[in-house]
């Protein structure tokens, strides 16, 4: 006989894979516009040349030139998965395609009537599908330009929750597909979870990594009958004794890969950054999981709206202990979708938008929104922000901050003041502006302003120019793409003469020789280690 009341947990390799309309799940894909999109102008063309050759897809996935490219991840023998996913697509997703045509229809509409007069007429000509959702402006320069009520896109049938859901499976190391060119396709060893992200169900599973339930209450909790739920118990392992989380008695901070940090202050306070974990998968480096985490997370900070800051994966995972959530504002252009929008339509109750130089108080810790340059390709993006946190440490997370202008940075640091440590990616090369907006961008860019205009951090001297802007202590390189569980979102796998490595190098050597204690972060780290170059092996 079974023991009921046996408890279980889920197994700390089990992915919970979060995916819309069957790719892979980002806020792109969540924004009701970005979505259609991405449906129309990424999706079905990688579809297409994939189904014209499996074999030439095959071949490029194997080359390391070509990681991240728009390659799909499978082997020919599921080519007829690829021709079912493009036949439903274009089935199921019709109203999305109508969309998208009607988004590239306005942009010409716009470019042919508005002139530099009056657009109170255009507004009849714009297509049936976008009346009602748009603003049609010139920027202050002339040029004309579309604004999005995105709220109101959420409340219309252009969002589609029923077309979100999951694949539950293992993973036996960190090499996943990656994530923006390969479809994902069920399979017997993969769950199938058809719920939307704002289900209840995902907070099961979240708390189900740390808090056991009877194999009866999960099926009930996660409503599985008979046959899913005997499906379901690969996923569990029986619980065992868990060491409590080791709590903060002072200020600190603990890196947790990538732009990932948690800052834990001494009232017992939790700031996470960037929130992007990797599972304990058995693969090199040692890194924090989930499990290090605390059990309540007063604030998450997101930097800015790229997939390797603000991923869904993980922060379904988390919503269950995350208090409020702050993100920049956005300005309503085609390609800055509202973050706000997009994470509270997938259950997340207290997002709040923050403007720059914003102070928000939480019990002993203090939080401002500071501006940052670039990594957005010149384009009309105000959704990103760098973020002070004064925790009894004063620190200052800038992300992929560009130094385009160092008297940005010479401007704020009156309001500033003294720092503990600045955290700052150097990632100097970046993809072209197509890589990540190509597919909402109303026309085709010229190619060589694509590969001009990059999603690219600082080089050393830009970076050592916002040093000396501040008053800082402490230097730490971050959000660099190291870890191997970051290459199914970024599509890279760095080399040591890769030409972010040598300019972080080269940053920490200017570093040392003024006595400037600096390190560049890889894998997992703690304010409480000895601070010092870390050797980097791949």
């Amino acid at each position: 006989m079974t023991d009921t009341t046996e408890l279980f947990c889920l197994r700390p390799d089990v992915v919970v894979e979060p995916v819309v309309a069957g790719w892979y799940a980002t806020t792109q894909l969540v924004s009701p516009l970005a979505h259609a999109m991405n449906t129309a102008f990424r999706h079905l063309p990688i579809m297409q040349s994939y189904i014209q050759s499996p074999q030439m897809h095959a071949a490029a996935v194997q080359d390391p030139d070509l990681l991240g490219g728009p390659f799909i991840d499978h082997p020919a023998e599921r080519a007829s998965d690829v021709v079912d996913l493009l036949e439903s697509t274009r089935g199921a997703q019709q109203d999305h395609l109508k969309l998208a045509d009607a988004v590239r229809t306005a942009w010409e509409t716009l470019q042919n009537r508005a002139a530099g007069g009056s657009m109170a007429d255009i507004y009849a000509a714009m297509p049936d599908d976008l009346r009602g959702f748009l603003e049609l402006v010139y920027t202050p320069g002339g040029t004309p330009d579309l604004r999005v009520f995105e709220a109101l896109l959420y409340r219309s049938a252009h969002y589609t929750p029923h077309l979100q859901g999951a694949l539950i499976h293992r993973i036996s190391g960190d090499e996943r597909p990656f994530s923006m060119s390969t479809p994902r396709f069920p399979s017997p060893d993969k769950f199938a979870l058809n719920r939307p992200f704002s289900d209840k169900a995902y907070d099961v599973l979240g708390r189900l990594r740390r808090e056991p339930m009877s194999r009866a209450d999960i099926a009930s909790a996660l409503q599985l009958n008979d046959a899913e739920a005997a499906a379901f118990d690969a996923f569990l392992t029986p619980a065992s004794p868990r060491a409590p989380v080791e709590v903060a008695t002072q200020s600190r901070w603990r890196y947790f890969g990538h732009a990932c940090v948690l800052v834990e202050s001494a009232g017992g306070r939790s700031v996470l950054v960037d929130p992007v974990i990797a599972y304990e998968s058995g693969d090199a480096p040692e890194r924090y999981t989930i499990d290090d985490l605390p059990d309540f997370i007063d604030v998450v900070l997101i930097t800015h709206n790229h997939p390797d800051h603000v991923l869904i994966e993980t922060l379904l995972a988390l919503r269950w202990k995350i208090g409020t959530i702050l993100v920049a504002r956005s300005g309503g252009s085609m390609v800055d979708p509202s973050l706000k929008s997009a994470l509270t339509a997938i259950g997340f109750a207290d997002v709040r938008e923050v403007d720059y130089l914003e102070a928000v108080q939480v019990g002993d810790v203090s939080i401002q929104a500071l501006p940052f340059l670039g990594e957005h390709a010149d384009l009309d993006i105000s959704c990103k922000a760098a973020w002070l946190v004064d925790a009894g440490m004063r620190m200052v997370f800038a992300a992929d901050s560009n130094n385009l202008d160092p008297v940005l940075y010479d401007r704020l640091a009156t309001s500033i003041g003294r720092l503990d440590a600045l955290f700052l990616g150097m990632e100097c090369e970046g993809a072209p502006m197509s890589w990540l907006y190509g597919a909402m961008l109303p026309f085709a860019v010229d190619r060589a302003d694509d590969q001009e205009r990059r999603l690219d951090g600082s080089n050393a001297t830009r970076a050592r120019a916002l040093i000396e802007s501040l008053d800082v202590d402490q230097v730490y390189i971050y959000a660099m793409g190291l870890e191997p569980w970051l290459k199914f979102i970024t599509g890279m796998a760095p080399e040591d003469d890769s030409t972010p490595m040598q300019q972080s190098e080269e940053l920490l050597a200017q570093c040392r020789q003024v006595g400037m204690q600096a390190q560049r972060l890889y894998g997992r780290a703690t304010s409480e280690d000895a601070v010092e170059t870390v050797e980097f092996d791949l």
